[in-house]
């Protein structure tokens, strides 16, 4: 079974759209659906902000339903002067940028697990950005601020989930893939940006993940 998360609802709305749906409901008040899209079985749920929350659903759904692999799809932010509006960012590394670990250095960067899925992105989804994805706890809309996170850190996108997702997944034993979506730039223009491009490009991660599944059957390893 493949999971698909969402931060937002809409994010993986065209999960829920294109599948077959076997079942739905609510799990500690978000909403769900499992199905079947192509040859792979998969359950979409959406609604969490913050590493806390993402966390917290991310441990549930492996619980409930011991998914082989778990893709976080949804937006974050430019940190990486390459990256345009738009590009879909492949997590290939995570870190936490606020949080401090004593005598860790370099010990705490999660490292995106080689599956059949990354494999696949890798050879033919060229407008893929595979890079280092940073989270904390807070919306970034300071160009200095994210400046001096992008120095220290490195990375070419930043959100709120993406690390606690990946820990979680690694910690469970268990497959992910990150897949974001630029929406902003993380600077005084943030607000303004993500309102006006959220609604046009929130499901392209997701839509990415919808046209892998209905021709390839991912969750086999």
């Amino acid at each position: 079974m493949i999971l698909a998360l969402g931060v937002f609802l809409p994010e993986v709305k065209p999960v829920m759209d294109n599948m077959l749906v076997l079942e739905s409901g609510e799990i500690l008040g978000r909403h769900y659906c499992r199905g079947v899209i192509g040859n792979n079985e998969v359950i979409a749920c959406g609604g969490f902000v913050g590493k806390v929350e993402t966390s917290m659903i991310t441990q549930k759904m492996i619980d409930l339903f011991n998914p082989g692999l778990s893709v976080l799809a949804s937006g974050a932010a430019a940190i990486d002067e390459s990256l345009e509006i738009g590009d879909v960012v492949v997590g290939t590394e995570f870190e936490e940028y606020d949080t401090i670990f004593p005598l860790s250095e370099g010990k705490m960067v999660m490292k995106a697990p080689d599956t059949l899925l990354m494999r696949f992105l890798r050879v033919y989804f060229k407008a893929g950005k595979f890079g280092k994805i940073l989270s904390g706890d807070g919306v970034i809309a300071n160009s200095s601020l994210r400046d001096s996170i992008h120095s220290s850190y490195g990375g070419i996108a930043l959100d709120m989930d993406s690390a606690p997702f990946a820990k979680t997944a690694f910690e469970n034993k268990r497959n992910y893939l990150v897949l974001k979506t630029i929406l902003d730039r993380a600077d005084e223009t943030s607000k303004r940006d993500f309102d006006r491009n959220f609604q046009r490009l929130a499901g392209r991660s997701a839509e990415l993940l919808v046209e892998t599944m209905k021709s390839h059957y991912i969750d086999r390893e």
